[in-house]
């Protein structure tokens, strides 16, 4: 199945590299997780060229992993935390700098005891969204001050937010009112997956026309905006975004308003890739193709599935044969190894496949190990680091996968886009 982008000479190269990485991977482990700094220092570069005017703060809610941490913090990354035990995890990486300036608790409705804990730490900037939230800081005696999140065109983004955060234009009216904990910008999100960049130009231009002429009549003074998340780790499609939003921040923006953003997926995705273990295979029902079974789960680091929505990617690594594919393709299904009938991960038409053999799923660093349990008793894969660069880079995968590869069909429930 090898297409002209690759000779057989690179995917010998490739094949060879894979048997390298799965040779290091401990024989009582049936799945791992290979992390890959220069990925990250990738990522990193290609924002910092292409937005060269846009501070990211990571979301570590997307994958709240050591080693992906401290490599941003490296980089001068900064952190979008929602929770006390992601502004620990940021406060305990050892860079030998202070983090405070370097955080946002960006969770827009927050308990009182969060609030305390986190003013007690002396994190000082925030986001509400609604009269009820704002109120709930002055209570606690916020020390900081807040960013307005305001609700925006999401429609045409895998994950809609707009139907739990952010307030419309009138609910701003009534909160710029509040005086007591200043309001110094507006924050605003497109959706997780934005599928339509368009919608990034048409927030900006609502923020900054709109809402901080709203914020300024009420003797507000903002200087931030946020532009959240949503951005492809493909660099096509974050070069087309990035395009966009900086023609939206030359046309509307004040060159003193500072723009920061929180990208998530774009970071850890090509964090981190997976390999797993086939270790089961019977005949399908009624003798036609195959069901397989492999080393881990849509309860683990398959969460993404049902989650995120997201149709994985795979390669097969036969252990026993030097190709990589075969001309003969079989019915089959992929199941996770629980005991859930509906843990399934993919099927189709693919390869003949054998136990003992592997799957190489690339690109598996978003919503991935975050929302990953240990359901009826499966552990979390081995975690490896490509120190050696055997890894191909996100651009050779991404032709990899059109040439040899395969995509999960799976669907699953839809999310709300409105109530």
């Amino acid at each position: 199945m090898a297409s002209n982008n690759f000779t057989t000479q690179v995917i010998e190269l490739t094949l060879k590299n894979f048997r390298q990485i799965i040779s290091s991977i401990p024989k009582t482990k049936g799945s791992a997780l290979v992390v890959s700094p220069s990925r990250i220092w990738r990522q990193v570069e290609r924002w910092t060229k292409l937005l060269p005017t846009v501070y990211p703060y990571y979301a570590v809610k997307c994958n709240p992993d050591p080693i992906l941490l401290q490599t941003l913090r490296y980089y001068k990354v900064g952190f979008d935390c929602a929770s006390l035990r992601e502004v620990h995890s940021i406060l305990s990486l050892n860079t030998g700098e202070s983090k405070l300036d370097k955080i946002i608790y960006a969770h827009p409705m927050k308990s009182e005891n969060d609030i305390d804990v986190v003013d007690s730490l002396g994190i000082r900037m925030t986001v509400v969204d609604s009269v009820e939230e704002y109120d709930k800081l002055k209570s606690c005696g916020w020390k900081g001050s807040t960013l307005l999140r305001v609700a925006v065109n999401d429609t045409d983004s895998k994950m809609p937010f707009s139907v739990k955060f952010g307030c419309s234009l009138e609910e701003a009216k009534v909160i710029a009112k509040r005086s007591q904990i200043p309001i110094t910008g507006v924050s605003f999100h497109v959706g997780s997956g934005c599928e339509n960049p368009s919608q990034y130009k048409q927030a900006i231009h609502y923020s900054v026309l709109e809402v901080f002429d709203i914020l300024r009549k009420n003797k507000h003074n903002p200087d931030i905006l946020n532009i959240g998340g949503g951005y492809s780790s493909k660099y096509s499609e974050f070069s087309k975004a990035a395009s966009i939003i900086q023609e939206a921040i030359k046309l509307y923006i004040n060159p003193k308003t500072t723009v920061i953003a929180e990208p998530g997926r774009y970071m850890a995705q090509p964090s981190q890739d997976l390999f797993v273990k086939i270790i089961a295979k019977k005949p399908g029902i009624a003798g036609k193709g195959w069901r397989y079974v492999i080393d881990e789960s849509v309860y683990g680091q398959f969460s993404c599935i049902p989650f995120d929505h997201q149709k994985p990617s795979w390669i097969h690594i036969p252990m026993n044969r030097k190709s990589m594919s075969t001309s003969t393709l079989e019915d089959s299904v992929i199941f996770g190894r629980t005991c859930d009938s509906l843990d399934i991960i993919a099927k189709g038409r693919m390869d003949p496949m054998e136990v003992g053999d592997w799957l190489y799923f690339p690109l598996m660093g978003a919503y991935t190990s975050a929302t990953a349990s240990e359901f009826n008793g499966f552990p979390k894969p081995a975690q490896l680091i490509d120190a050696n660069n055997l890894l191909p880079d996100v651009d050779s995968v991404l032709k990899m996968i059109d040439a040899l590869g395969y995509t999960s069909k799976i669907n699953y429930l839809k999310p709300l886009s409105g109530i």
